[in-house]
């Protein structure tokens, strides 16, 4: 059975340490930015420059 790796990473908007975040842009500068599920609540809806660009999450199989 692989080892599983445990990292950590802050939301880009709140700061707070998250099992799980989201890779999104969402405004016209198009940069890539990490979110937090409850920020991801706020900046997703009615969003024009939403875009969604994967998961990441703290435990890793490798």
């Amino acid at each position: 059975m692989p080892v599983k790796r445990i990292r950590s990473k802050c939301c880009d908007r709140c700061k707070k340490n998250e099992d799980v975040l989201y890779r999104v842009r969402i405004d016209e500068s198009r940069a890539w930015i990490f979110v937090c599920p409850d920020c991801l609540e706020q900046v997703k809806p009615g969003n024009s420059f939403y875009q969604y660009g994967g998961t990441w999450k703290s435990k890793k199989r490798h």
